[in-house]
């Protein structure tokens, strides 16, 4: 029996970000699961196997996509006004999880992770971890200006200030917005701050 090889495509020049631009127009339109590699490589323009050949999953290619997307939103600002600097931030995670092309897809993402390792992996390695770091160095910097008490747990103090949006997009308790977020801020603020009558 004469073994037959199976010439896979390479990814051509681009091809890659034509993918991801598909997938985030396709997130605006369908929900997670209609999302099928096949619509995304006719979208791009490009054959299937090329998306393949990058994305052993679906899942793998949505979450690179999304979160590209939105990365720039979650940028965690230093201007040196730390209370200035949580608003923004909690204001743009909030806007950017309650777009309706963003979060719900992040949420089955986060839910497909408890069985696939494999996204797991990256959506820890690739999304929260480096989130989390940008947390608590602007935390960590904040502290040691004096704006945020210094008998904080840190880790504790970061867990009480995002958990709530989180809460929110994976759990589908209330809505995500602009508002929430410098809400959440200005509570969160009222119990970081240092206080003048403290002696810490």
């Amino acid at each position: 029996m004469t073994e037959q090889q199976v010439a896979v495509a390479e990814p051509s020049p681009g091809a890659r970000q034509d993918f991801l631009r598909a997938v985030v127009k396709l997130c605006r339109e369908r929900v997670y699961e209609d999302i099928q590699p096949a619509d995304v490589a006719k979208l791009a323009g490009h054959d299937e196997q090329q998306l393949r050949a990058i994305w052993p999953t679906k899942s793998l290619m949505v979450v690179e996509a999304l979160f590209g997307e939105v990365a720039p939103r979650l940028v965690f600002p230093d201007t040196g006004d730390f209370e200035a600097d949580l608003r923004s931030q909690l204001t743009s995670i909030a806007e950017a999880f309650g777009d309706p092309g963003v979060g719900p897809h992040i949420a089955a993402l986060a839910a497909e992770a408890n069985t696939d390792r494999m996204l797991a992996k990256v959506f820890l390695d690739r999304v929260f971890t480096p989130n989390r770091a940008a947390a608590s160095k602007r935390f960590r910097a904040a502290q040691e200006a004096g704006q945020v008490r210094r008998d904080l747990d840190l880790d504790a103090a970061i867990d009480m200030v995002f958990g709530p949006i989180w809460f929110r997009l994976l759990l589908g308790t209330g809505t995500l917005t602009a508002e929430l977020g410098a809400s959440l801020a200005d509570h969160a603020v009222g119990g970081l701050a240092s206080r003048p009558d403290r002696t810490d």
